[in-house]
């Protein structure tokens, strides 16, 4: 049998080592030197944190943190000097930087002769994510500008867990408070556009909390709770109640959303009782008579709802989706009037039906949704052009017809 030296292994366990531990000299040479490629830097940090024998080195770790700082404080040196920069690579280069450091400070424990735990590079990591906390706001900003809301995302998160972690209570000493209230708030943004709706919501409260009470705010929480319904359509209630109290005078869609919810509940006296509150103070409130119809449209009672919309007309006559509510609302009327008709119904009897109940509805229900089309094609005219197509067809006017089908 062929003898094993151990004496070869040892030597060759000793090569490994000695092999790593140089790596790691050039590693900490080239960030000493301060003119240094990062991407070459990079791959041989990852090459000592994934090796066997020195991926638990706190140090190995913390000189990929220091690389990444470095970097990112070259780039930003370039940024003040008025050079362009990939701000990507900026922020790339902090979360970096913060994944190495996260990642050294536990493995931080060294020994001594007895048999007590002591930290060696601990102070300095500390000190380096305290030192580039900051940055992660700031490098988050233009990311937002730009739509880069994954990586927006990833600063902001890192920023707020930071701050929340007691290693690191000296930030949030320091900090001005203002800012962690924004940071909340720009974290729940890029949450709601990368679909984090529940972390998006949770941001919300927390910058509420803290006195962020900015439309936006609002806007931003309401976003995320109609996008996740029906399970956070609490919230969307909650959000849409305090921002009508706020700003429903400058946004009648808070109202709507109030509204909307007691309708998709079938909560529709709650609903009406809501809006006649409203009516008390403000008789000529166009939108509150436009939404009253949506509820009684809702509840089956066109002739109601009917009413409430002209009612919304005679008080704004360029509320615009009064205008399509109204003409929907007729066309439906003459279709369920048409759809009861006996299948037996002589030709004489339905022609009789047909202009004295089905043309005065249909010629009405073409009004009001023309003028719902030239004033809001925008958001109503795919919509009303779909209603007016069936109406001048069942009109049997081929010129309107004609012209409807171009638009």
């Amino acid at each position: 049998m062929k003898k094993i030296s151990i004496l070869g292994l040892c030597l060759v366990a000793g090569l490994t080592m000695s092999a790593q531990k140089s790596l790691m000299k050039e590693v900490e040479s080239a960030i000493k030197s301060g003119n240094f490629d990062y991407p070459t830097v990079k791959s041989k940090v990852d090459e000592i944190t994934t090796n066997p024998e020195t991926k638990n080195d706190a140090k190995a770790w913390m000189l990929g943190g220091n690389a990444a700082f470095a970097h990112y404080d070259a780039l930003f040196l370039k940024v003040q000097m008025g050079q362009e920069v990939d701000k990507k690579e900026l922020g790339n280069a902090l979360i970096d930087g913060y994944d190495y450091m996260f990642k050294a400070l536990p493995l931080d424990t060294v020994v001594d002769e007895k048999g007590k735990v002591k930290t060696k590079e601990s102070k300095k990591i500390t000190k380096s994510i305290i030192e580039n906390h900051a940055s992660l706001f700031n490098a988050s900003e233009s990311l937002i500008q730009m739509g880069e809301n994954e990586l927006a995302y990833k600063l902001l998160s890192t920023y707020v867990n930071t701050l929340n972690d007691a290693r690191f209570a000296k930030i949030k000493e320091n900090l001005n408070p203002e800012f962690l209230k924004y940071a909340h708030f720009y974290k729940a943004y890029v949450s709601l556009n990368t679909s984090k709706y529940d972390e998006c919501l949770a941001d919300c409260d927390k910058a509420l909390e803290l006195g962020y009470n900015e439309k936006q705010l609002f806007d931003v929480a309401l976003g995320a709770a109609f996008a996740s319904q029906p399970q956070n359509l609490d919230a969307a209630y909650s959000y849409a109640e305090k921002a009508y109290g706020l700003y429903g005078k400058q946004d009648a869609n808070y109202l709507k959303n109030i509204i909307n919810i007691n309708v998709y509940r079938k909560e529709y006296d709650k609903a009406k009782a809501f809006l006649n509150g409203l009516l008390a103070a403000e008789p000529t409130n166009a939108e509150c008579y436009n939404l009253m119809g949506s509820i009684n449209d809702a509840e089956g009672n066109r002739d109601a709802a009917i009413e409430n919309f002209k009612k919304a007309i005679e008080c704004d006559a360029s509320l615009a989706e009064a205008h399509y509510n109204l003409g929907k609302v007729l066309a439906d009327k003459a279709f369920a009037i048409n759809d009861g008709l006996s299948a037996d119904i002589s030709v004489a009897e339905y022609e009789k039906v047909y202009n004295t109940q089905l043309v005065p509805l249909f010629k009405e229900a073409t009004i009001y949704l023309e003028k719902a089309y030239e004033l809001d094609e925008q958001n109503l005219g795919s919509k009303a052009l779909i209603y007016l197509r069936n109406l001048y067809s069942n009109l049997r006017d081929e010129e309107n017809l004609n012209r409807v089908n171009l638009m």
